[in-house]
């Protein structure tokens, strides 16, 4: 009974019987009600009644004087359907005389007052004069429920309250076959969903819920396999990335045993060459420390920025500068073109620098001799758009998405040697959206590859 099947069936089941029952009483008590008042107004002992009603209105031509001929005491009525009469049924029942207006002109309840109308008339007895309807005799409602019943009378109303419980039991019986029905196209995908949720907490990361319909349940039917495969590429990630790791610092440590072993075995000499070729390598390693340290603060959300009013104009200005000998060297054409007068960014100097000098790295490693390598700047509504393009050999557009994962290299089998780390756009990219700014790779129009990111203006 703790399913959430049994829970809401038992719910539904108590509203149900709840609204099944309390529409049968109402209407059982409303029939009764109705049956006996119709079989009071019209029983033929009123006939006796409306004919003297009948002869008084002839005699006085009025209904002047009727609640005084009406009642003789507090305590007793005139018997006008018969004085003496005392085990008569009638005299029992109260009353009220109407005159053709419908204004309560006596009753045995109390002074006349008021008036009726509308459907009131329909439970009324019609008195009539030489065939002119001069009043009606509206019998109470409240002694509708003693009001005597004959052996048929009774057998009908039986049967109707009889009929009655069986339509709400058939009522019933129908809404809980709908209910479960209901409840089981609910509960059964849920239950689905939770077999493959503990399937992934096993670690199975390929199981997924079947998804039927597009109600609440498919969408979160949805979401969960939206959520699983991204669990699976997030494990698949993180081992490539572990891969990974361990094949970058395993390539300088490797050479830089070797050198060292062979220094010690006298197969190298011990001289400033080789000792700077080991030194090469432990910068390396220095560096790539230093890469998944920084990503490993990004990821976490404390990668520490000390912001400051920057100057774009300029700071990219001397970025350009920087790397020109480099440019030269490699006869590539690096220039800048910013308008002039770009608004102030509040970003951490130093870490855009090394944004900066990751993009126009990575531009001067692939762009051919005679090349050229672009760094433009606009300002933008309220921000500021930096675009590096290269006219290199660029990236096929399916590789784009995957410029800025870690380790993503497009040549696979470039080693850190040739092709870097793959770390710096992951890393430059993590910079930028932590200041605030955005990220993204295109084509270059005519060939190459187009790095850009954004940056709020002002504090």
């Amino acid at each position: 009974m703790s399913s959430l099947y049994w829970k809401g069936m038992i719910a539904f089941l108590i509203v149900i019987l709840v609204a099944v029952g309390t529409v049968a009483v109402l209407t059982a008590r409303a029939t009764e009600t109705a049956f006996r008042r119709y079989t009071l107004t019209r029983n033929v002992m009123w006939e006796a009644v409306t004919s003297e009603l009948a002869a008084y209105y002839a005699g006085q031509d009025s209904w002047a004087g009727i609640q005084e001929a009406l009642v003789v005491s507090p305590d007793r009525r005139h018997g006008m359907w018969g004085r003496g009469a005392t085990d008569h049924p009638l005299r029992q029942v109260d009353f009220r005389i109407l005159d053709a207006e419908g204004r309560v002109v006596a009753s045995t309840e109390g002074a006349p007052r008021g008036s009726m109308s509308g459907t009131t008339f329909e439970a009324a007895v019609a008195i009539e004069v030489d065939g002119e309807i001069v009043g009606h005799l509206l019998p109470a409602l409240r002694p509708m429920p003693s009001w005597p019943l004959d052996t048929a009378q009774r057998a009908f109303l039986d049967q109707v309250n009889r009929m009655l419980w069986i339509g709400a039991a058939a009522a019933l019986a129908v809404a809980l076959i709908v209910g479960g029905v209901l409840f089981r196209s609910i509960t059964a995908p849920l239950r689905e969903l939770t077999a493959a949720s503990e399937a992934i907490s096993r670690g199975e990361l390929s199981a997924r819920a079947e998804v039927r319909g597009d109600d609440e349940v498919a969408q979160l039917a949805d979401a969960f396999n939206s959520m699983a495969g991204s669990l699976a590429q997030m494990e698949e990630a993180r081992r490539n990335q572990s891969a990974d790791i361990a094949h970058e610092l395993r390539t300088p440590l490797t050479v830089l045993q070797g050198t060292l072993e062979a220094m010690l075995d006298e197969v190298y000499p011990t001289d400033a060459e080789n000792l700077e070729a080991a030194l090469t390598q432990t910068r390396t390693l220095s560096r790539l420390i230093e890469d998944l340290r920084v990503l490993a603060l990004a990821d976490a959300g404390k990668l520490r920025l000390e912001k400051e009013e920057l100057n774009l104009d300029g700071f990219l200005k001397g970025i350009v500068e920087a790397y020109q000998p480099q440019a030269r060297e490699q006869a590539i054409a690096m220039t800048l073109e910013a308008p002039g007068g770009l608004p102030s960014v509040y970003a951490d100097r130093d870490r855009l620098t090394q944004v900066m000098g990751n993009l126009l790295t990575n531009s001067l490693h692939y762009v051919p001799d005679g090349g050229h390598v672009r760094v433009e700047a606009e300002g933008r509504d309220a921000e500021v758009v930096v675009r590096v393009k290269d006219d290199g050999p660029g990236v096929p557009p399916d590789d784009l998405p995957h410029l800025f994962e870690r380790f993503w290299r497009a040549d696979p089998a470039r080693r850190r040697a040739t092709g870097g780390s793959g770390l710096g756009l992951s890393i430059a990219r993590h910079i930028v959206e932590a200041q605030g700014g955005r990220m993204w790779a295109a084509e270059t129009d005519g060939g190459g590859l187009t790095i850009g990111f954004t940056l709020p203006v002002g504090a």
